[in-house]
């Protein structure tokens, strides 16, 4: 499981490339097996990254009037909205992850105005929202006054992908964010785990799913610079918990979680978030820092 770039902390290819092989095969059905649920979690996380966009597709830069990046509809790195007029990137680089949450809760949840106030999160929350799956996706790729026109980026294929993700969230046959972490306004980062977590199956689950390719103390790859998964599950379980479900865009890793119904699915990234809370088994990367004793994050899990 990664988040943002990872790079092993020393050779082994091989294990990754069994991880791989591995992971393929709970990728959330596919072109033969109808929508492929898992790719639109992760078109929903970054599809830039999962469509092989990152040098054709570059986000005009936010902390800058010009609209000066590459691609798109306009050749400059914006996308526009339903309305036809571009919006500029404000700090979402147009990924519905932003625009909704890791959560899908929109401004009722992690990202709105009680907790991690991203200025740029709309106030649908996907998994309440009642149109039917045909709606959705013409709202997808239309786009409204708020939210861009997806349609000029994403194909049939995509968007078949992306809703199937949507509705199989708000069904419930895929894990929700709600069993896994609580919103806390208190909190760093405004979450805790959730209560019911076995670490000592985390651990087993672990094994299986992770490390082939994080390594058995989760520092094989270093995430971000400087992020062991230890560490990076300890201080954004509320991000890695989507990673798990449904992959990392544009690299290798597929779903890990493949128990057919949400509830299960559930228990077993609450479980795995819990054994990573240990801080002896999964330790921070050399001089990196790591959540202090107390942190409530990982509620009764921190060891």
């Amino acid at each position: 499981m990664t988040s943002g770039a990872a790079t092993p902390a020393s050779a082994g290819a091989s294990a990754a490339s069994a991880a791989s092989a591995a992971g393929v095969a709970g990728s959330g059905s596919g072109a033969h097996g109808g929508p492929n649920d898992a790719r639109g979690g992760r078109l929903y996380d970054n599809w830039r990254l999962e469509k092989g966009l990152r040098e054709s597709f570059v986000p005009d830069a936010s902390k800058s009037a010009a609209l000066d990046g590459k691609g798109g509809p306009n050749q400059n790195g914006t996308l526009n909205l339903g309305s036809g007029r571009a919006l500029p990137n404000s700090g979402h680089d147009y990924r519905l992850k932003n625009f909704f949450g890791w959560d899908l809760r929109g401004a009722e949840g992690i990202s709105g105005s009680a907790f991690q106030r991203r200025p740029y999160v709309l106030p649908l929350n996907l998994l309440t929202d009642a149109r039917s799956p045909e709606a959705l996706r013409a709202w997808l790729a239309a786009g409204d006054a708020t939210l861009p026109a997806f349609g000029q980026v994403l194909d049939d294929t995509d968007l078949d992908d992306l809703v199937a993700f949507i509705v199989k969230m708000r069904a419930g046959e895929l894990a929700r964010p709600s069993s896994i972490f609580a919103l806390d306004a208190k909190a760093p980062q405004h979450y805790v785990l959730a209560p019911g977590g076995d670490a000592a199956r985390g651990r087993d689950r672990y094994a299986i799913s992770c490390a082939d390719c994080h390594g058995a103390d989760g520092r094989f790859m270093t995430i971000d610079d400087t992020e062991s998964l230890g560490t990076l599950s300890r201080s954004s379980a509320y991000e890695v918990w989507f990673k798990m479900l449904n992959g990392q865009p544009g690299t290798d890793m597929r779903r890990q979680i493949v128990d057919p119904a949400g509830a299960d699915q559930e228990r077993a990234i609450l479980d795995m978030l819990a054994a990573l809370c240990d801080r002896q088994v999964f330790p921070p990367m050399a001089g990196a820092k790591d959540v202090p004793d107390a942190d409530p994050r990982c509620s009764n899990y921190l060891r």
